[in-house]
């Protein structure tokens, strides 16, 4: 290729636009991409994030507000209901138009034609209260059609969600496949540049070749992932003209990558949120209507001892936001549940903790213990017959520190606990499956601290079984 013509200044300008033009198409074609993939998934997650709301208040507040109702302790003016329901009206809305499936558009409306049946079945409960003689009828009533809509309402609610789940994965791996395919066009573009680039510097005078054949070198180590900003000589040439729009570029490529890369940690950060979203304590409802059952049988005692248990469960499940919390803290929590539970299962719930003093201070995920406890009662001590007890331990030695949920229950065959630890190795087991919590647990520990850390299960038929959590021993401090 000949330029007689052309000045040196030309050769380059001719050269910087060869070079830039595929970079500013490329970069333009991602910022589209990327705007793309944020108009659709900027909605998916603020629908989450309402049907998560809608879905932790409605249920509770309805069935334990109409109870109320219906057995005459307070009136029907003094509660919420009607403002939930006007609320659930605007979410449902909102749920509605906010949604491109249309799977779940029809969830939506299902939910709001179950709603207006059980508006109807409110007001004929609230039609009752105003007179005497429909107590039965009330309770009929609140079994058969409050808890009953209630309960669908809450289910399709939870099945939009799930939906909305699966969409925000498939945005995910369109976006991970446009990233895979970026890095290829890349690499191309840089093939091509280089490949230019030489022809021009053979092109050019001597008196600028070695500066040509060094940018060539750093061109090359661009290509290798180096962009490290190199000093421009000073040579009073035209030459660094093109050396400073070469670190330009570097840059621009730079600030591309480390957003790339700032996108996949933010993508791996909402799988971690949305794991632990799924890890709630489901025994409320049963725990509420113990108290009830206690404060109408007069064991106001119990009552105060339930519901200061109750109290430091929460307060300790939500540590004002904290992803980490000591291991002290955690202790409580567990210990706070299982009194609670043991209020319920006196009969066959007994249960003992050992922690070391020293290991208190110790900062774990928070929610690490007590799925490992609701497992170790609903699927080890209630399988047993007679009474079982459930054991929790620390120990240590100079790398890990373990912690260990032993239950004496039924304890598993072979083949179970071989098809259990598959699962939890995994990670994909459904909420129906009795290993869920483990396997949530276990994909947090690898996720926050690599995977050489999560649970050592063990179990032995008739028995029991020992679910052990192993931990870098290191003293988290945020």
């Amino acid at each position: 290729m000949k330029c007689p013509n052309m000045s040196l200044r030309s050769k380059l300008k001719l050269f910087m636009l060869i070079m830039l033009t595929p970079m500013v198409c490329l970069v333009i074609y991602l910022i589209v991409r990327f705007s793309n993939y944020t108009d659709r998934y900027v909605p998916i997650i603020k629908d989450i994030n309402i049907a998560n709301e809608f879905d932790m208040h409605f249920k509770q507040e309805v069935d334990y507000a109409m109870y109320r109702v219906a057995i005459g302790s307070e009136a029907f003016e003094n509660t919420n209901v009607e403002n939930i329901l006007k609320e659930s009206k605007v979410y449902f809305k909102q749920l509605e138009e906010g949604t491109s499936l249309s799977s779940n558009k029809k969830l939506v409306r299902a939910a709001q034609r179950n709603l207006e049946l059980l508006e109807k079945k409110i007001s004929h409960i609230k039609e009752n209260c105003e007179e005497t003689g429909h107590y039965d009828e009330n309770i009929f009533m609140l079994e058969n059609d409050i808890y009953v809509f209630t309960e669908l309402i809450t289910d399709e609610i939870q099945e939009y969600v799930y939906y909305e789940a699966m969409e925000l994965e498939k945005v995910k791996k369109a976006i991970e496949d446009d990233i895979n395919n970026m890095l290829r066009v890349s690499m191309v573009i840089l093939g091509v540049v280089l490949i230019v680039t030489w022809i021009l510097i053979i092109t050019i005078s001597d008196s600028i070749t070695k500066p040509l054949q060094y940018l060539c070198e750093r061109t090359k180590k661009v290509g290798a992932g180096d962009f490290t900003m190199q000093k421009i000589k000073s040579r009073g040439d035209e030459v660094v003209t093109l050396e400073e729009s070469f670190n330009t570029m570097i840059g621009e490529i730079e600030e591309l990558v480390k957003n790339v890369k700032e996108e996949q940690v933010n993508l791996r950060a909402m799988e971690l949120k949305l794991l632990q979203e799924q890890i709630n304590p489901h025994f409320l409802y049963n725990t509420l209507d113990t108290i009830i059952w206690m404060a109408e049988d007069g064991q106001n005692e119990e009552v105060v001892e339930m519901v200061s248990a109750l109290s430091e469960f929460f307060r300790t499940g939500l540590s004002k936001g904290r992803d980490y919390i000591t291991l002290r803290e955690e202790e409580s929590h567990i210990r706070s549940y299982l009194q609670i539970q043991q209020f319920r299962y006196a009969d066959i719930l007994e249960y003992e903790i050992r922690i070391p003093l020293e290991l208190g201070e110790f900062r774990i995920l928070k929610l690490t213990l007590q799925p490992l406890v609701e497992n170790a009662l609903y699927h080890g001590i209630k399988q047993r017959r007679g009474k079982g007890k459930i054991y929790i331990e620390g120990r240590y030695d100079e790398q890990y520190i373990f912690l260990t949920v032993h239950d004496d229950g039924r304890g598993m065959k072979e083949d179970e606990l071989e098809r259990l630890r598959k699962g939890v190795e995994k990670g994909r087991l459904d909420t129906s499956d009795k290993g869920f919590g483990l396997a949530n647990v276990n994909e947090r520990i690898r996720l926050n601290y690599g995977r050489a850390y999560g649970l050592i299960i063990e179990s032995t038929y008739e028995q029991g079984t020992s679910v052990t959590v192993r931990l870098p021993r290191e003293i988290r401090n945020s």
